[in-house]
C-alpha cells in the first residue's frame, strides 16, 4: 500500500491556489471602463482641450411656442399641451473657455413618465432614457429657448471674446436672429454610446456656427468629444 504525502499534497495546493490568485491579479482590464472624459475643439482657429466634463441641468419646458393675444391683446405665449421640450447639458471646462452643450428632443406627453433620476428631482422623463443619445446626425435647435420645435442640438460658449451661441434670441415679437440657413453647414453627429459597468460612454464629433447678440460670428471646427451622459439605473 503506498503512503501519501500529506505534507507535499499541501504545498502543491498552496503553489496551485497562488498562482490561480496571481493570474486574477495580472488579467488585463477592459480597454472601454480606462477611457477618460476629453474634449477638443477650434474656434477661429484656436485650439482647446479639456477633461473637464460636468453634467449640467436636466429640465422640460413647454414645446411650439407661439404668440397669442389675451384679455385685451395683451401678449402671450401658449405652447403644445399634449408634447413638451426636455433637455439634458453638459459643460465643458478648457482655458479661457466655457461651453454648455445641450441635447434636446420634443417629446409627446406619452412618451415620457413622472420618475426621479440619480437622486435627483422629479421630473417628466422620457420612458427611453437613452434615446436622446442615439448614434447619428444631428441638426442645431436654432429656436431653443424661442420657438422650442427643433430637436436637435444647442451650444452656448463663453470665451475671451464674449458670449456665443448656436441659437438666436428668444422674444417671439422679434424677428429669429439665427436660422437654420445659418446652420446649413454645421453638423453635430454622435458615433457610439457604450455601456460599462457603471454608466455610458458617449462620443461624437462636430462643427458649428456660433453668434453673440450683434449676429458676430464664431466658427467651432473639428470638434471632439468622449465623456459619460448616464449611469446606469
Amino acid at each position: 500500500m503506498k503512503l501519501v504525502n500529506f505534507a507535499g499534497l499541501a504545498i502543491v495546493l498552496l503553489m496551485l491556489s497562488a498562482c490561480k490568485k496571481e493570474t486574477n491579479v495580472l488579467e488585463p482590464e477592459n480597454s472601454l471602463e480606462l477611457l477618460k472624459d476629453s474634449a477638443f475643439y477650434t474656434v477661429n482657429g484656436k485650439e482647446y482641450v479639456s477633461s473637464q466634463i460636468e453634467k449640467g441641468t436636466t429640465l422640460t419646458t413647454q414645446s411650439n411656442m407661439k404668440i397669442t393675444s389675451g384679455v385685451n391683446f395683451n401678449y402671450l405665449l401658449q405652447g403644445d399641451q399634449d408634447s413638451l421640450l426636455f433637455t439634458r447639458s453638459f459643460t465643458i471646462k478648457a482655458k479661457n473657455s466655457f461651453m454648455i452643450l445641450y441635447f434636446i428632443k420634443v417629446y409627446n406627453n406619452a412618451e415620457t413618465e413622472f420618475a426621479t433620476e440619480n437622486n435627483g428631482g422629479w421630473l417628466n422623463y422620457p420612458k427611453n432614457r437613452m434615446d436622446i443619445f442615439s448614434p447619428g446626425t444631428y441638426r442645431y435647435a436654432t429656436d431653443f429657448w424661442r420657438n422650442n420645435s427643433i430637436s436637435g442640438i444647442a451650444i452656448r460658449i463663453i470665451n475671451d471674446n464674449g458670449e456665443f451661441k448656436s441659437y438666436g434670441q428668444s422674444d417671439l415679437g422679434k424677428p429669429a436672429s439665427v436660422t437654420q440657413a445659418d446652420q446649413r453647414d454645421s453638423k453635430f453627429e454622435i458615433i457610439s454610446i457604450r455601456k460599462r459597468k457603471s454608466d455610458y460612454l458617449l462620443e461624437a464629433k462636430f462643427n458649428v456656427s456660433v453668434f453673440d447678440d450683434n449676429k458676430k460670428v464664431q466658427r467651432i471646427e473639428d470638434g471632439y468629444l468622449r465623456f459619460s451622459v448616464l449611469k446606469v439605473l
